[in-house]
């Protein structure tokens, strides 16, 4: 029921990667019993959009008990890689039904890092009650949530679940305990998840949601904040990249002086081993030697021309 809509606008519908473009059959791509995928390209604004259909697995018996007691259902994710550039304004923007979008908001790093959730907004026009929206100024929200948008939000409210745009997406963030030692590379990114259990075999509510995924991809190409939010977006972007610069030099230093203090622990354990009295008396000389030195302030050395 997509393909239609996807071949008025894409170049190319189904790549696969090994087959000639011009031998391709515009089809989803069997990855295993319950999933399907398409990979498309050429339309401008964008670089590629992936499409994945995951269904229950009917013909998997465990897998139908199990959906008994915690139920699921048929799930459509469109994945798109948007085209940057100097010319593109800063934004990230998420809203989607309550559940997932506060999962979402908890695990990706893009979205716990720079994002607020924006009740008084989402009231103000009008969203579903049982959705949440999320964004990092309300000047982004009303740029994208004009009432047409919103409109149809409202129309499909079942079905889609879950919409995120980010110029700062680089997936999850580090699981408890870990951190990155460096920020991973930003992408501009949009995503949208759907239930079509909901959608069902509506072709022409398919075609609404999947124009919709398009308008808003040229939407936010072209929007345009005031100065004022650009330069806010932009330091707060930067405030942001200090500040982790900041704590993972704190990390450093703290993983530094841990292997040190390993070291010394190493140092002094060889020496409480040490049986030979003249050996461990040298040691322990080498040792007083070495703590003397370290508490020795440090002197700047200056080049003379």
């Amino acid at each position: 029921m997509c393909r239609p809509t996807l071949e008025e606008q894409f170049a190319v519908v189904g790549d696969d990667g090994v087959t000639d473009l011009d031998k391709l059959e515009p089809t989803l791509k069997r990855d295993t019993d319950s999933t399907f995928s398409a990979w498309c390209s050429g339309r401008v604004n964008v670089h590629s959009l992936f499409l994945q259909m995951k269904t229950i697995k009917r013909q998997d018996l465990v897998s139908r008990v199990l959906d008994i007691y915690d139920p699921s259902s048929d799930k459509m994710t469109i994945k798109v890689s948007l085209e940057g550039g100097n010319d593109v304004d800063p934004l990230i923007f998420a809203v989607g039904e309550k559940k997932i979008a506060t999962k979402n908001f908890r695990e990706m790093f893009d979205l716990n890092s720079y994002v607020s959730e924006k009740k008084q907004v989402a009231q103000q026009l009008n969203l579903p009650a049982t959705w949440q929206l999320y964004a990092d100024q309300n000047e982004v929200v009303y740029s994208i949530l004009e009432p047409g948008v919103v409109s149809l939000l409202r129309k499909h409210e079942e079905a889609i679940e879950f919409i995120h745009i980010s110029d700062q997406y680089t997936g999850p963030k580090p699981a408890e305990g870990e951190s990155y030692t460096r920020l991973p590379e930003p992408q501009r990114y949009m995503f949208m998840s759907l239930n079509l259990a909901k959608l069902g075999q509506d072709e022409e509510s398919a075609a609404e949601i999947l124009n919709l995924v398009f308008y808003l991809i040229d939407r936010v190409k072209k929007m345009k904040l005031s100065k004022d939010a650009k330069q806010k977006a932009e330091r707060k972007r930067k405030e942001f990249e200090e500040a982790f610069l900041k704590q993972t030099h704190a990390f450093r230093q703290e993983a530094a002086q841990a292997r040190k203090e390993e070291k010394t622990r190493e140092r002094k354990q060889k020496l409480m081993d040490e049986h030979d009295p003249e050996r461990q008396r040298r040691l322990e000389a080498k040792e007083l030697k070495k703590e003397a030195k370290a508490k020795q302030p440090k002197m700047k050395q200056m080049k003379v021309k």
